[in-house]
Formats: C-alpha cells, structure tokens, sequence
C-alpha cells in the first residue's frame, strides 16, 4: 500500500499544526479556572475558558503526536542507515531548538532571581540538568517527549507493525490513556515519556499504512463534518458541565465519567479538526505553517511572565486572557514573520530550518515536494 499523502492531506496537515499552535497558546494564557466541582459555583468567564482552553484545545497534543509520528514513519524503511538519518535531522529540528530556547528561559530567570535579590541554591550541574530536563519553558515538554520517541522509534515500529502483536499494543496504550495511567517515572517534574504523545506517535506510525482513510476522513461530505463537530462540541460540554474543574496534568482531579468524556472529546476532536484542516487550505494558512513552530517556541516563558503582568495592570486579572491570547498569537506570528524576513539564517538555525511560506510536515523538517511549492 502506497504511503505517500496526496497534496490536500499534507496540506491539510499544515493547516493541522497551525490550528493546533493557536490551541497551545490558549492553553497556556488562559486566566481563570473553575475552582469547585459544582458547576453552580463557577463564573460564565471560567466556564467559556474551560470550555474553549480546558477541553476543545486539549486536541493540539495528540495531533502534533499523530503527525510527528506519520511524517517520521512514512520516509522510515527500517534500515539503521535510515534510523541514524533520522536522529541527525530531529537533532537539528527538535532538539537543538529545544536546547536554545531552554538557554534563554534559564538566562532569563537567573537574570529575573538576580534583580529580585533572591538566593540562587542550585549548582552548575543542577542548572545544567534543569537546562537539558527541565527547562523554565513549559511548552518543551512535548520538544523533549519528541526526542525520546525518535530515539526508541525503532522499538515503536517493530510493536506496532507485528502481524499479531501490534493492535494489542496499540489497544493496551490506547485503554492507559483513557484511564489516565501514566507507565513512566517523573524525571526532574517531567514524565520519562508522556504516555498520550507515545499513544499517538505510535497511531502515527500505524496510519502510515493507512493512508487511505486519512484521505477518505479528509474528503467527508459536509454533513459528516459538521456531525463530527457538534459531537466533539457537545462531548466537551457535556464534559466541562460535569466536572468543571477537572484536570489531569500531573494530577488526577476528575471522576470516571468526566474523564471518559474528556478523553472521548480528543479522540473525535482531532478527527473533526483534521476534517475541517481539509476545508481551510487557503494560501495565506498554508504559507504561514511555517511560522507556527515559532510561535510555539516563543509564546511562553519568558514571554508570558512579561504580557500576564502588563495585561493584569490594564484589565481584570481572571479576564485577561482575552486580551493577551489573541495579541500574544498575532504578535507572535507577525514576530515570526518579521524575522524570518530580516534574518532567514538566524529564523532557520532557531526553528530548525522552518520557514513561514515553506511547505513542512507538521514538526518534520523534511521539505515540501516541488507540486506543493508551486500550489501556494
């Protein structure tokens, strides 16, 4: 069976992860929470953030996985010349923007404990170690989880692609996940591997043979599209209305249901947000992609310390993520933009040679084919 894409579904894809960045930013500024099981208790602010940031944005993820995963093991033929390739180009794409980005938001918050004159009690190799584990930048988790993946990858393919063995794996991450159960130890505050982006890194790998029903998700009737919408839509109410204050991040703030629900919601989430990726290939979308690796880079620490206290200063603290979730993305993207246009080699070194206007596939550094090139 063919593994190539066709230029709509990379296309598609493209659209996936800047949609998808846009989520992340929203999961990150939002401003206020539910604070009380009891849905009576919260306030129509906490409520649409939780709704929009808590619930439909929790797709992001999974996608960025799913794709990190397709686009890795579609151009993987197994062989260990073709694994070494592999890891020299996610060590140029993923890892080395992993490690600068880290550097600036360790030099950032030394710089911050030195100007607020408090004690500094970690030693060069603590630093180090919170550097290259656990760096100040919340969002490079997935970066570090990526890393991680590609290095046991060929593990991954040899369990997901046995004639007899591999659904079972699959099924048996698929049942953890939905029940929440992380397999792997916390190191220096982060899970080893987190088992949602190894769930679906894997479904990745899987739908490599799958091809076709990417397609066919990509070319439903709007009828479908719209049914696969409201039923993720109502998935995540219904979910929001039972436990507003559910969460799961390091945590196991939920019931059985809610959770059932929440985990439900992701699953048709990323099918209709793929289906509606399909619908979006506009020009304009498809060029600025390339941005959104940017975006995800820059859009958090420091950055976020800087805008959440300028936007406390102008507006209600709890309701400020209405102000700074929509001009942090545009700026970010402008930002992205802008330097790219100014300085393409310094854009390039940062971004592991992400471009806005390149066709790239997702989070993979490969470049576009020259029949996508001349569609933009």
């Amino acid at each position: 069976m063919s593994k190539e894409l066709s230029v709509q579904a990379q296309q598609a894809f493209q659209v996936v992860a800047l949609l998808a960045t846009v989520c992340v930013v929203g999961i990150h500024y939002k401003s206020d929470i539910p604070d009380s099981p009891a849905i009576e208790l919260a306030t129509w602010n906490q409520l649409t953030q939780e709704f929009l940031f808590g619930a439909v944005a929790r797709v992001a993820v999974p996608l960025f996985a799913f794709a990190a995963g397709l686009f890795y093991f579609r151009s993987d033929d197994g062989s260990w010349a073709s694994y070494r390739k592999k890891l020299r180009q996610r060590t140029r794409t993923v890892a080395i923007p992993y490690l600068l980005i880290g550097a600036i938001a360790i030099a950032t918050w030394l710089i911050v404990r030195v100007l607020e004159k408090e004690a500094i009690d970690l030693s060069t190799g603590e630093l180090l170690a919170m550097w290259v584990l656990r760096p100040p930048a919340e969002q490079l988790w997935f970066l570090r989880d990526l890393m991680v993946l590609v290095i046991v990858a060929p593990v991954i393919r040899r369990c997901v692609d046995h004639p007899r063995w591999g659904r079972v794996a699959l099924t048996t991450l698929l049942i953890l996940w939905v029940g929440n159960y992380q397999c792997f130890p916390v190191l220096h505050g982060w899970y080893v591997l987190n088992l949602e982006t190894l769930l679906f890194f894997s479904m990745g790998c899987m739908a490599v043979q799958k091809i076709s029903w990417l397609e066919t998700l990509g070319r439903s009737s709007d009828r479908v599209v719209a049914m696969t919408f409201l039923t993720w839509m109502m998935l995540a109410a219904c979910r929001v209305y039972l436990r507003p204050d559910f969460d799961i991040w390091y945590t196991s703030q939920h019931g059985v249901l809610d959770l059932l629900l929440h985990q439900s919601s992701i699953l048709v989430g990323m099918v209709a947000l793929f289906m509606i990726a399909w619908r979006l290939r506009y020009q304009a979308f498809i060029g600025l992609s390339g941005a959104s690796f940017f975006v995800y880079l820059v859009h958090e620490f420091p950055l976020r310390a800087v805008v959440s206290k300028i936007a406390d200063k102008l507006v209600d603290p709890t309701t400020s993520c209405w102000l700074a979730f929509p001009l942090v993305t545009v700026g970010c993207y402008a930002a992205a933009l802008i330097f790219a246009a100014v300085c393409p080699k310094g854009y390039a070194w940062l971004t592991g040679g992400r471009l806005p206007g390149n066709v790239l596939h997702g989070w993979s550094s490969k470049k576009v084919r020259p029949a996508i090139k001349g569609s933009l």
